[in-house]
């Protein structure tokens, strides 16, 4: 198992410890109040079993976690995953910084800042990243962290766009509370024995392979997706190249939209991912589908254009002269399901 080295901090009747497992009716607590929604657009998953799931058993290693006190009392916490990613032959290992939290009676103390400075990181990690939300975006920075910048989102219209427009406007009936989706959970298709495809996402223009990407084996695959919200959808070319989507549906207000997670496909091939991108619309009534490219151009290909709505990504060297630089958005090619905030 994979660990940071840990510490422990006091200063005015604020204590940063590390999590012990009584602490964790507590934590939840303050995840909730502070998100106001934790864990976020995932009906199916059991706070406490989501807790466990993301911070004791990711593949890669469990996560580090802190938490303040003060006067006894646990008021803050952080979790930073191990995450491994792979850029050509070689592999890294970052510290992914997320559910930073403070109970909301207790922000504007600097203890945030306090959980922060606790992380004591060994020497087998190579950059600290993270992709915060507008409102934690500040702090990181403060901080010291450095703004890689933003990473594009594409999209197209999943049904009709007169619709859609009109619904968004209010014109229209909101979309319906639950979206009837036409495909197997995830969890099944990837253990149904059927081998996977590269484990790779789709390489096409900006050399993905040989850019940051997250470690995709089966064991990856089969933790991250492990919730029934998440679907999946396979394809396979007549020269025996394999695919596979996986996504799942989100509410953005009036509308819904289906998000692709992984779009992985055996040597890029672009009919089979065009195929795919198609099964994944016809899989639900969702007013558009929302996928992660390497450019502009293979997202256009595919009948996806760029959206305003961009993702902040932030990422620190902890030691020097890395391959691919972590602090250049270039070196990177992550997905819709690594930007999630989980």
């Amino acid at each position: 198992m994979i660990a940071l080295t840990q510490t422990t901090t006091e200063r005015q009747g604020l204590v940063v410890r590390d999590f012990e497992p009584e602490d964790e009716p507590a934590v939840l607590e303050i995840l909730q109040l502070a998100f106001r929604e934790w864990p976020r657009e995932m009906a199916s998953a059991d706070p406490g079993e989501f807790f466990r799931w993301k911070h004791l058993e990711c593949p890669f290693g469990a996560s580090a976690m802190y938490v303040a006190e003060v006067d006894g009392r646990v008021v803050g916490f952080e979790g930073r995953i191990p995450w491994r990613f792979v850029a050509g032959a070689g592999t890294l290992l970052a510290s992914r910084g997320t559910d930073l939290a403070v109970h909301p009676s207790y922000q504007g103390r600097g203890i945030s800042l306090a959980l922060r400075r606790a992380a004591v990181f060994g020497p087998e990690m190579a950059f600290t990243w993270s992709n915060p939300n507008r409102e934690s975006l500040p702090g990181a920075l403060n901080f010291g962290r450095r703004l890689v910048g933003s990473v594009p989102r594409f999209v197209r219209p999943g049904g009709r766009l007169r619709s859609t427009i009109l619904r968004a406007a209010g014109q229209e009936f909101a979309a319906p509370e639950q979206l009837p989706i036409d495909a197997p959970p995830a969890r099944e298709t990837l253990a149904d024995g059927a081998p996977l495809p590269l484990p790779l996402p789709v390489r096409g223009a900006g050399g993905a392979a040989r850019r940051l990407s997250t470690d995709r084996d089966g064991d990856y695959l089969g933790w991250r997706y492990a919730f029934p919200d998440y679907r999946a959808v396979r394809g396979r070319t007549r020269g025996g190249e394999e695919g596979i989507a996986i996504f799942r549906a989100r509410r953005w207000g009036r509308l819904w939209g289906l998000d692709v997670c992984e779009l992985i496909v055996e040597r890029g091939d672009a009919r089979l991912t065009s195929s795919l991108l198609g099964e994944v619309s016809r899989a639900a009534p969702a007013d558009f589908v929302r996928c992660s490219f390497p450019s502009r151009a293979v997202a256009a290909r595919h009948g996806f254009i760029q959206y305003p709505g961009r993702t902040a990504l932030v990422s620190t060297p902890l030691r020097e002269r890395i391959e691919p630089d972590p602090t250049r958005l270039s070196s990177w090619a992550l997905t819709g399901g690594d930007l999630e905030l989980l």
